[in-house]
């Protein structure tokens, strides 16, 4: 599996997480599971704006934003873990499976971002 994918599914845990706290369910629909993690978390912002004192007046157009946004940093993460692995392996004499990556993911309030380290 990809690390894109892999930063893929770790997002889908933490957001049905948080869907589940909204008191919202994490569809799944018949299409592949991308899809399903896409319109899950424009629902996830969707919820997030409409129920935020900071974000009132803000358009559902910046939902999109915040998915773009969010598939840019793992995507960026995703590339940053395939040379970071490599060196590993080749340095360290390390099997890829002996490394884990985890991502932290916060929501950010104000900007209606979800931040990702």
């Amino acid at each position: 599996m990809s690390y894109l994918d892999q930063f893929m599914q770790q997002w889908k845990v933490y957001l049905k997480q948080q869907l589940s706290l909204c008191g919202l369910n994490y569809v799944v629909s018949a299409a592949d599971g991308s899809t399903d993690i896409k319109a899950n978390s424009l629902a996830y912002f969707a919820w997030q704006r409409t129920h935020s004192i900071e974000l009132v007046g803000v358009d559902e157009a910046r939902d999109e934003v915040a998915w773009v946004m969010l598939e840019k940093q793992l995507k960026a993460f995703a590339d940053k873990a395939e040379k970071g692995t490599f060196d590993l392996v080749s340095k360290l004499h390390l099997e890829e499976s002996q490394i884990q990556i985890v991502l932290n993911f916060s929501y950010d309030e104000e900007q209606h971002i979800v931040l990702v380290s």
